[in-house]
């Protein structure tokens, strides 16, 4: 099990960057149903998180998660308790010609932008990858978010190519999306 727990300063705002446990199930609804209305760049429209798991099933895949040594996922906690940011790193370990690689995903708070918080995350998810010998970290990411873009590729990340209208709009337009990487060797 990959335990983390650090206090981050910064902008005179306080969080506590630690793992997500089942008992934030309820805060991850509720966090999740801020972010998906904040902007289009995520994965889901405005309540299909909620559609989609129960509180009961969200506690029981946090427990799971956080007693796994191939996923890290941690919440930033405001002084409040409220989640602020999630970062989640996962690697397949059951299939030999991927287990080099790991996924990350991020999202972050608006009123929590431009604070150093996603690339504080992204730093601890490197470390654990370099411990779990992880050669090689993957991303998505809208073609069309700027700032995202330009966090990654100031993490070194790469652009690999692109996907295709990969995401579906609510209007029927579609966008496409950036396959990223990183390496660690």
């Amino acid at each position: 099990m990959s335990k983390y727990q650090e206090s981050f300063e910064t902008k005179g705002q306080f969080f506590l960057l630690r793992n997500a446990e089942e008992n934030d199930a309820q805060k991850m609804f509720e966090f999740m149903r801020h972010v998906d209305s904040e902007t289009t760049f995520l994965a889901r429209e405005p309540g299909e998180f909620e559609a989609s798991f129960s509180l009961e099933s969200e506690a029981a895949l946090l427990k799971s998660w956080s007693a796994g040594e191939d996923k890290l996922f941690l919440v930033a906690e405001t002084k409040s308790g409220e989640i602020a940011a999630t970062c989640g790193c996962t690697r397949n370990i059951g299939r030999r010609r991927t287990r080099h690689l790991a996924e990350i995903a991020i999202s972050v708070r608006q009123d929590f932008w431009r604070m150093g918080l996603g690339r504080r995350l992204f730093q601890i998810q490197f470390d654990w990858c370099r411990q779990k010998e992880i050669e090689k970290l993957c991303l998505t990411v809208d073609t069309e978010n700027l700032r995202a873009l330009g966090l990654y590729l100031s993490l070194g990340f790469v652009v690999e190519g692109t996907l295709k209208q990969q995401a579906k709009m609510p209007d029927g337009s579609y966008r496409d999306l950036y396959t990223m990487g990183k390496f660690f060797r």
